[in-house]
C-alpha cells in the first residue's frame, strides 16, 4: 500500500524559507560578478635566484609599487631547491624556497609554474617547486606529479570573484620533463611542423608551417572550458620558445626579426583559446616584448618578457638592450566586460653588485642575485619602451595612447564587450 505523507505547515515554511534564501544568495553571486570590478595586475617572467628582501632590501619596495592589484601574475622561471641541492650538469635555474616569500612579499598571488626550466632538478625540483608553493598558499598551475594535475586549472578565490589559471610550455623542454599519466613534469604543448616535433632546439630548413600537436591541444582547450564554468575569469599562460622553423638560439643569436613577434601558429592557437573561454592570454618566452592583440574582447599579451633577470651573463645570445625593459599591464574587468589596459613601462639594471662569473653558468652569487631587477621608466626611456609597444601592437589592429610614463590601449564598444 503507497504511504502518504503530508507536511506540516511549519516544515513548508521551512522549505519556502530556504528555497528563497538559495535563490538570494545565487542573485548575490551573480550581481557580484557582473558588477564587481577587479584588477588584474601582468608582470614579465620571474627568473629569481634569491631571496630579494635579504639580497637586495632597497629593491623590496620599488617592485611593490609596481605590483598593485586584486589579481597578481608572474611566472616563476626557476625550480625550487631545497638546502644541499645542486645541479652540477645540464640547465640549473635554481631558486631556494625562501625566493616564494619574497615573491609573495612583492604582491603575486597567482604564479604560472610552467616553462623550460621548470624541470631543471628533474623530478625533485618538480615536487619541490610545488610543496613549497603550496605550503605558502600561493596559487599556482603548469606542472604536477601527472599530467592531470599539470593540465588541471588552479583558481584564486578573491572577494571579487574566482580567477582561474591554465598554464602550459611549448619548446625547449627537457627531454623528460612532460608530465605523463605516471610522472611529474610540465604540462607541455608540442608543436609540429609537419611530422618533426618542433622542439626549438635545432634548424628545421624547409619543414612545413608550425601547428599545436592535436592531443595537447584538446587538452588545454578542454581545460579552459573546464575552468569556464567554474570561475568569473579564465587567465591561460604559455611559456614559448617556437617561433618559426629555425632553433631558438639560432634566431637571437643571428638577431632574426622574427624574434619580436609572435609566430602565425600562436596567433591562431591564441584566437582558439579565446573561442574556447579564455578571457585574458598572457606569454613569456622570447624573452622581449612583444605586441598586445585585443580578440573578441579579450587580451591577448603575446610576451611581456621579463619582470626578474637574474640571468647568468654566460648567456649572451638573449643579453640585448630590450631584454632589460618591459611593461607591467593592469587589466580592469567589470564583471565579464573588459574595462581598460594600462601599461607601466620598467627597466632592469643589467649589471648587479659584486663581479659576475663569466664561465660558470651554475654560479650564483651576489653579481647574478642583484642583477635584473625592475624599477620605473621614465623620461625619453619610457616613452621608447612604449613606443616600441605601440609599434609591435598596430599589426593586430591595437591603438596605445601614450600619456607621459603611462600608456593606456584604446578600447571600443567592440572590442571591450
Amino acid at each position: 500500500m503507497a504511504m502518504i505523507y503530508k507536511s506540516s505547515p511549519l516544515l513548508t515554511k521551512v522549505a519556502h524559507l530556504g528555497i528563497v534564501f538559495a535563490i538570494a544568495c545565487a542573485m548575490a553571486t551573480a550581481s557580484r560578478s557582473q558588477s564587481n570590478e577587479i584588477t588584474i595586475t601582468l608582470a614579465g617572467q620571474s627568473m629569481i635566484r634569491s631571496d630579494i628582501r635579504a639580497t637586495s632590501p632597497a629593491t623590496v619596495p620599488v617592485i611593490q609599487g609596481l605590483l598593485k592589484g586584486d589579481v597578481v601574475f608572474s611566472n616563476l622561471e626557476a625550480t625550487v631547491a631545497e638546502k644541499g641541492e645542486t645541479v652540477q650538469e645540464g640547465r640549473g635555474f635554481l631558486t631556494p624556497p625562501e625566493a616564494l616569500d619574497a615573491l609573495k612579499s612583492f604582491g603575486f598571488n597567482l604564479l604560472s609554474l610552467s616553462g623550460n626550466h621548470a624541470f631543471d632538478l628533474k623530478v625533485n625540483g618538480i615536487q619541490n617547486t610545488i610543496r613549497e608553493a603550496d605550503s605558502r598558499k600561493i596559487v599556482h598551475a603548469g606542472t604536477g606529479n601527472n599530467l592531470a594535475e599539470a593540465a588541471a586549472p588552479a583558481y584564486l578565490h578573491t572577494p571579487k570573484g574566482t580567477i582561474a589559471l591554465i598554464a602550459s610550455a611549448s619548446g625547449l623542454i627537457t627531454p623528460g620533463g612532460s608530465a605523463t599519466a605516471e610522472q611529474p613534469g610540465v604540462n607541455k604543448l608540442r608543436v609540429e611542423a609537419g611530422d618533426k616535433e618542433n622542439e626549438a632546439t635545432k634548424d628545421l630548413p624547409g619543414a612545413p608551417s608550425n601547428t599545436p600537436n592535436q592531443e595537447d591541444s584538446q587538452r588545454i582547450l578542454q581545460s579552459i572550458r573546464d575552468a569556464r564554468q567554474h570561475a568569473d575569469l579564465v587567465i591561460v599562460y604559455q611559456h614559448n620558445h617556437v617561433f618559426g622553423n629555425h632553433a631558438f638560439s639560432t634566431i637571437f643569436t643571428e638577431g632574426m626579426q622574427e624574434r619580436l613577434a609572435p609566430n602565425d601558429w600562436l596567433k591562431k592557437w591564441t584566437h582558439a583559446e579565446v573561442d574556447a573561454g579564455a578571457d585574458i592570454i598572457v606569454m613569456h618566452g622570447a624573452p622581449l616584448l612583444h605586441g598586445v592583440e585585443i580578440y573578441r574582447g579579450r587580451p591577448i599579451f603575446y610576451d611581456l618578457g621579463n619582470f626578474i633577470f637574474n640571468v647568468p651573463p654566460t648567456l649572451t645570445y638573449i643579453d640585448e638592450p630590450m631584454s632589460w625593459e618591459s611593461v607591467v599591464a593592469s587589466v580592469q574587468f567589470q564583471g565579464k566586460k573588459l574595462q581598460s589596459i594600462s601599461l607601466r613601462p620598467i627597466v632592469l639594471n643589467p649589471i648587479g653588485e659584486g663581479e659576475p662569473d663569466i664561465h660558470n653558468p651554475h654560479a650564483n652569487n651576489q653579481f647574478l642575485d642583484t642583477r635584473g631587477l625592475p624599477s620605473p621608466a621614465t623620461g625619453a626611456r619610457a616613452g621608447y619602451i612604449l613606443q616600441r609597444l605601440a609599434d609591435a601592437s598596430k599589426p593586430f589592429g591595437t591603438t596605445l595612447e601614450i600619456d607621459g610614463d603611462i600608456a593606456e590601449i584604446k578600447l571600443n564598444a567592440v572590442n571591450s564587450r
